[in-house]
């Protein structure tokens, strides 16, 4: 293992860590997208999103669909939604609400 590799590896933006090519022999030992996955959430958390969504976008197809979220109407949703089997589900990020909206 050489830490001077790691640390290359670690500073680098260009390519993004989750794209470059993990140091040393770890590269061929996490071959599976989801191996290298768990790699770079131990050394760079903050790369992880970035990295989850090129994992979809890899195994679902170059669709936006599964990576992008859409802004929309609550009252839409609601329309949408069946108590007993549609139920609304919030994905909050920090700092967001919608408390003003309900």
């Amino acid at each position: 293992m050489n830490p001077k590799e790691w640390n290359r590896w670690f500073s680098s933006m260009k390519p993004e860590p989750e794209l470059a090519q993990l140091p040393g022999e770890w590269e061929t030992k996490c071959e599976d997208r989801l191996r290298k996955m768990i790699v770079l959430r131990c050394f760079r958390p903050d790369r992880v999103n970035f990295a989850i969504k090129d994992y979809i976008s890899y195994y679902m197809g170059k669709n936006n669909d599964f990576t992008t979220s859409k802004p929309t109407q609550l009252s839409e949703i609601f329309e949408e939604s069946i108590p007993a089997s549609v139920p609304i589900i919030f994905v909050l990020s920090p700092g967001v609400d919608p408390m003003d909206q309900l």
